[in-house]
């Protein structure tokens, strides 16, 4: 019986272990990533958004494939053209994992653009990357992301499925 409670609480340590590590991890990748993600991509900050992805990451949309310098540059592009449109960017994860400096995470994003006379407009889409921690930093590796899932649009019940930022 002695070994029973032993193997009871070794697992209940393990598992207690595992989820506080976790949680130490997307504290991190929250500082690391998805603040300084939103911050650049709402200031429209090319060089900071960047800075925030590895030099050969791989990003996948509607749009195709672009592949490091390639992505990086339409953004410096993209980001660069005159606009007088807001816009907000928020995250919703349903799914975060990590083993030692690997990092996969799936959710949910929402961007509300607003312009001047103008009612806002509301986008909403799925989102799965991959981040890699190189010197202490963590960075986006590769990012996919879709507005429509099996044929459907994304929506605000499924962004609001996850665990907000």
């Amino acid at each position: 019986m002695k070994t029973v409670y032993t193997i009871l609480i070794l697992l209940v340590s393990v598992t207690l272990s595992f989820s506080q590590n976790n949680e130490i991890i997307e504290k991190e990748v929250n500082q690391q990533i998805w603040q300084p993600f939103k911050k650049s991509f709402e200031a429209r900050d090319w060089e900071s958004f960047n800075n925030l992805h590895t030099n050969d990451v791989l990003r996948v949309n509607k749009y195709g494939i672009r592949i490091g310098e390639e992505y990086k540059n339409s953004i410096q592009t993209s980001y660069q053209k005159p606009t007088t449109k807001k816009r907000q960017i928020d995250f919703c994860f349903n799914q975060r994992i990590y083993k030692e400096n690997t990092g996969y995470e799936v959710g949910y994003y929402r961007v509300i653009y607003t312009e001047k006379d103008k009612e806002p407009r509301t986008v909403y889409g799925r989102f799965h990357v991959v981040l890699n921690k190189k010197n202490n930093t963590w960075l986006i590796a590769q990012d996919w992301d879709t507005d429509t899932m099996n044929g459907k649009s994304i929506t605000k019940e499924d962004f609001e499925s996850g665990k907000c930022l």
